[in-house]
């Protein structure tokens, strides 16, 4: 039975990333993935931003395929409103490449990653946790002094030891498109019932040229029609007229932070964790802030050889605290979205075209902190405080 200090489920970023912290301190580090290749499949619309790349220490060279200065949000009436076109605001980025890069570092830094491992069983011991690993149809027994669960938005971790699941699992679906004739300076984002109720669409130029493009969207509990209607909807959109579907591939949105992610020698990360932005669904940035919190009380546990849920848990105090106050408010956004109808996305994003406001979304907005945007929003356009009253009250961690 090989024995680890650490076993990390799910090759991931974020699983990744702690990998390499824990393993550039010395520690006996192994990583477990259940596909076959790092990065696939893919279940991200790779927009960023700047402080993903300096988070993971990853260059942008040969990751950034191409840079965002604005957005062209549409109506469901079909008015639109442009925000942005100031300077950069986000990134786009081979999401494959992303993630080779932060595992070439975990291994650099002498971590194990096994793939097409998949955790057919989990139990605990009196030192950790023994896992029972499934590869090439062969089962191996592993042993782990700590257990950390990055294995994404539907946890095998998460549910064989009993953590609470995400308040919702949104559906999503996406595409790489050719042939398209895009301002590569812009995503456009499309909301409304008759194309993605409960979220939004996107499109999203994946090079310099606005030729190529990275599509999809997602859709929350309420909806009167299956998941490819709506993307079918979205791919007859005049803006992607001609356009070649290159590849297709979808995946889950874990939305609501747990309120429990540690426990006796074990510890949940990332999608499994459901740090994920409620707003935007992106859990790039969250996931990596909350890595490293992970990655330095590991680290102390190991240090003080303490793995009790009291000593772990310091973990789950200071992601909440940081930027777990973001995500509480962003769930406060999404419940006041999923409150408006069509006619009320007409009628705000109307409001919301006019100079001063402009002025204000492009100086304060921000994809990582969209709270940042809120209250000096509200005090250029008072009539928004109709729907704010519940983002008033206090924010506990």
């Amino acid at each position: 039975m090989d024995v680890y200090e650490t076993a990390i489920v799910g090759a991931g970023p974020i699983g990744c990333h702690v990998a390499r912290y824990l393993a550039s301190k010395g520690r006996k580090v192994a990583v477990f993935e259940e596909h076959r290749t790092i990065g696939e499949p893919l279940h991200c619309a790779g927009l960023v931003t700047q402080r993903v790349l300096e988070l993971a220490g990853c260059p942008s060279e040969g990751i950034v395929q191409n840079t965002i200065y604005g957005a062209v949000i549409h109506s469901p009436g079909g008015s639109v409103l442009t925000i942005g076109g100031d300077k950069v605001h986000a990134l786009v980025i081979d999401r494959q490449k992303f993630d080779v890069s932060i595992a070439e570092k975990a291994l650099h830094a002498g971590a194990m990653i096994s793939l097409q491992s998949k955790i057919s069983a989990a139990k605990r011991t009196n030192e950790g946790i023994r896992l029972e690993i499934t590869k090439n149809e062969q089962k191996t027994t592993v042993h782990c002094t700590l257990l950390i669960g990055a294995d994404g938005a539907h946890s095998h971790i998460r549910e064989i030891f009993g953590f609470p699941k995400p308040l919702e699992q949104l559906q999503g679906i996406s595409a790489e498109l050719s042939e398209v004739t895009l301002d590569p300076k812009y995503v456009h984002i499309f909301v409304g019932s008759s194309i993605a109720p409960g979220f939004f669409a996107w499109v999203i130029p994946t090079n310099g040229k606005g030729t190529t493009a990275r599509v999809g969207l997602c859709i929350g509990k309420h909806h009167t029609h299956p998941l490819p209607h709506y993307f079918t909807t979205l791919l007859q959109h005049p803006l992607l007229q001609g356009a070649m579907v290159m590849k297709r591939f979808g995946g889950s949105i874990p939305l609501g932070p747990l309120k429990k992610t540690t426990d006796n020698h074990l510890m949940l990360v990332g999608d499994a964790a459901a740090q994920v932005k409620p707003t935007s669904g992106g859990g790039l940035y969250p996931g990596l802030l909350c890595a490293e919190q992970c990655s330095s009380v590991a680290e102390t546990a190991f240090q003080t050889q303490r793995f009790d849920e009291w000593t772990l848990r310091r973990y789950h105090v200071a992601w909440s605290k940081g930027i777990g106050r973001e995500l509480a408010l962003g769930m406060r956004f999404r419940g006041l979205y999923l409150q408006l109808t069509d006619n009320q996305f007409n009628k705000y994003i109307e409001k919301l075209n006019t100079r001063k406001t402009l002025e204000t979304i492009n100086t304060y907005g921000d994809i990582d902190y969209p709270s940042r945007l809120a209250f000096p929003l509200l005090r250029v356009v008072p009539s928004l405080l109709t729907l704010a009253p519940s983002l008033l009250k206090r924010t506990k961690p």
